[in-house]
């Protein structure tokens, strides 16, 4: 069994409770444009540039960023870990890219997890059209699923397609009994309008058994990445977030019965 991946982080701490280390999965069917992994949407790897500055001079050198791992090689490098996962009630999180694009090698990573009692979360925006979801949900301990908007065609035009796949997906991960926190990315311009934002909390209500959100402020760190690539950024010059300019937003969640992380 084999998977293609692009960064495992240790120490990570906003991608789960406890302790965490987090495998990077690669590919993604989205193309969100404020994307801050965009070397993680092509499921090969990508030609990326490294630049280095010393004092005026930068310097250039090309990296391929993701490669192909097995699961026991993946499996080598999380018992590395083990110790942070017990002391801190942590565990392992896969990220991506979109995780539930390669689902066979995820579901091998799950099962060796839950073996060996790492607690386990997926991180994943739902828009794919997936199987085996259920046998997921039963080595998942939390789903981390992205909620980016509500409206259709705001979906299509900032996001891509696989907006019903969203909805459906959240749907089945609840019906099968599975722990899910909500994770809202506040992007300017896209789903910060009280229409917007009306429109997630009209949906979300749909299903009652919903009732943890956390807010994720737009940054620009995925702006250098598409420079480094030699892409176009497709938010412009759109400035980040600070947690003062989504404090209203939190409250107007907390207005409609759900708690803010």
């Amino acid at each position: 069994m084999r998977g293609n991946i692009f960064d495992i982080k240790r120490y990570a701490i906003h991608d789960g409770p406890g302790i965490r280390t987090t495998v990077f999965l690669k590919g993604c069917n989205l193309h969100c444009r404020w994307c801050h992994n965009p070397e993680s949407q092509s499921l090969e790897p990508s030609r990326m540039w490294q630049i280095h500055r010393l004092g005026e001079k930068e310097f250039r050198e090309e990296k391929m960023v993701g490669y192909c791992i097995t699961a026991e090689e993946l499996w080598t490098e999380l018992r590395k870990d083990q110790v942070f996962f017990e002391e801190s009630a942590g565990g392992v999180t896969f990220s991506g890219g979109e995780p539930l694009l390669q689902p066979g090698f995820l579901l091998e990573m799950l099962k060796r997890c839950r073996a060996a009692h790492f607690r386990t979360c997926v991180d994943t925006a739902g828009a794919v059209n997936i199987g085996g979801l259920e046998e997921i949900c039963r080595y998942t301990d939390l789903f981390l699923y992205d909620i980016k908007t509500a409206e259709p065609d705001t979906f299509r035009t900032f996001i891509g397609e696989g907006y019903e796949n969203v909805w459906d997906n959240l749907k089945r991960i609840v019906q099968h009994g599975a722990q899910v926190l909500i994770r809202i990315p506040v992007i300017p311009g896209v789903n910060d309008s009280l229409v917007a934002l009306s429109a997630i909390v009209g949906r979300l209500k749909t299903i009652p058994a919903l009732h943890r959100i956390e807010l994720l402020p737009y940054h620009r760190t995925g702006a250098d990445k598409y420079r480094r690539l030699g892409r176009e950024y497709g938010m412009g010059e759109t400035a980040s977030l600070t947690e003062t300019g989504i404090t209203g937003i939190k409250e107007y969640f907390r207005e409609n019965g759900y708690e803010v992380l």
